[in-house]
């Protein structure tokens, strides 16, 4: 136990580092990153921090301006309870990026799991130094922070095959739940969750996990469905966007011949064109929020109706695309010179920027490969199902809507257990050749 403490902190102080490193070498393009998203985030944290209960619950104008649900309540929550003793969001960036570092720490106990220790210290190393997981960790956004509650429920479900013990399903349920709080596009995962329950934990258990699993879900996301009805008085589980997600993803498969939106702007003129009224829009959820989503999410489907195959095509591309690594600067241009950056961080900033750039899809989807091989044939085929349920969520499910790289970011997360895997089978075939060569010598 005390061998597995010290090397969480290990872990984590690694992870943390190369998370702040990555920050202060990229802050200033960060800031111009999703601005207007981050604006509304910190919106709504403000007027939590300076007591504004009423407006932090149910924005300006309710019902007709539901700005406030286009997002879960989660990140500005957490945001505004720091604001709220500091009142200063940089303190916040650095609950954030410590907050963030725990996902390596969870992939290493989750991968020692499931498959020895060895393969669990390099996945955690490797989710450390990822630049793709640091430079979204400080991004003022809950992408990467809604995947740490998501690896805990990972982690739970693990031990849920190892130790069939109701309440790990039940603390399963609650972390997925707890993402949700952070971001929506896991609002279906537990179904996945539940599938992958029927194929991997003990048959007398299976039925049960499923619905004391669901159960903590749905009782962990009530609280703002019940705000929602209460407030907006429509059925909305986690948040609005739905309908402005789905037309712009369709725009993003477009190649421009149906004029389908692809931004917020082109969504308003969407908007204009399906009110018989005619009026211009100035918000996407001001004025008829709610309405108004609903009426994007009949005209996409109507869209996909009109053709499926077009459709297909566009989901299956970017169900694909949720596997690569994203390009992301490890340093920007203006700290990569010894004379614009602290001798410090310049001299860190060289070995760090030379392992980051190992980090391509080219390296990491064979590694991810080899390593699901190599934990099917000395573990079997329940590891490799736990390893790709999530995987497999954002890959066939998020791109029916629309997909970035921000919103998938938990399939890298889990992805990073395979590669670990591939990585460990290949130290041990170039160890055994050394020794070999070594015994040959003597």
């Amino acid at each position: 136990m005390r061998q597995k403490l010290v090397t969480c902190l290990v872990i984590f102080i690694a992870s943390f580092a190369a998370r702040f490193v990555v920050w202060e070498n990229n802050k200033v393009e960060m800031a111009g990153v999703q601005t207007v998203v981050t604006e509304n985030y910190l919106r709504d944290a403000e007027a939590l921090a300076s007591g504004d209960i009423r407006t932090f619950l149910a924005g300006d104008d309710p019902p007709t301006n539901a700005r406030v649900i286009d997002h879960p309540p989660g990140y500005p929550l957490m945001i505004g309870v720091v604001l709220a003793v500091s009142n200063s969001i940089e303190l916040w960036r650095i609950v954030q990026l410590a907050l963030n570092s725990l996902a390596p720490v969870l992939l290493f106990l989750i991968a020692a799991a499931l498959i020895d220790k060895k393969s669990g210290l390099i996945a955690g190393i490797l989710a450390a130094l990822s630049p793709q997981l640091a430079y979204h960790s400080g991004l003022l956004l809950p992408d990467e922070l809604s995947v740490v509650p998501m690896l805990a429920a990972v982690y739970f479900f693990v031990k849920s095959v190892r130790e069939p013990r109701l309440a790990n399903a039940a603390l399963c349920g609650l972390f997925l739940g707890l993402s949700c709080w952070l971001r929506s596009n896991a609002m279906l995962l537990p179904i996945f969750f539940a599938v992958a329950a029927s194929l991997v934990i003990n048959r007398g258990m299976r039925l049960r996990f499923a619905v004391v699993m669901l159960v903590l879900f749905v009782v962990t996301i009530a609280p703002i469905t019940i705000r929602n009805a209460i407030v907006f008085g429509s059925f909305i589980p986690l948040s609005l966007g739905g309908g402005t997600t789905l037309v712009e993803g369709l725009g993003d498969i477009d190649d421009g011949s149906r004029g389908l939106p692809r931004t917020d702007e082109d969504v308003m003129r969407l908007d204009a064109t399906l009110d018989e009224s005619g009026r211009a829009y100035s918000g996407l959820y001001d004025p008829d929020g709610v309405e108004r989503d609903r009426q994007r999410t009949k005209f996409g489907i109507s869209e996909i109706a009109s053709e499926p195959l077009w459709f297909a095509r566009g989901v299956a591309a970017r169900g694909l695309s949720t596997f690569r690594l994203e390009r992301v600067p490890a340093i920007a241009a203006e700290r990569d010179e010894r004379d614009t950056t602290n001798p410090l961080l310049y001299w860190i900033d060289r070995p760090l920027k030379f392992v980051q750039r190992a980090f391509v899809t080219v390296v990491f989807l064979p590694l991810v490969l080899l390593g699901l091989v190599v934990i099917a044939v000395r573990k079997g085929w329940r590891e490799v199902v736990v390893i790709l349920a999530v995987p497999l969520y954002y890959a066939t499910v998020q791109p029916l809507v629309h997909t970035e790289y921000r919103y998938v970011l938990a399939t890298p997360h889990m992805l990073m257990i395979a590669a670990a895997a591939g990585l460990c089978w290949l130290f041990g075939k170039v160890a055994a050749v050394v020794r070999r060569q070594s015994s040959a010598g003597t």
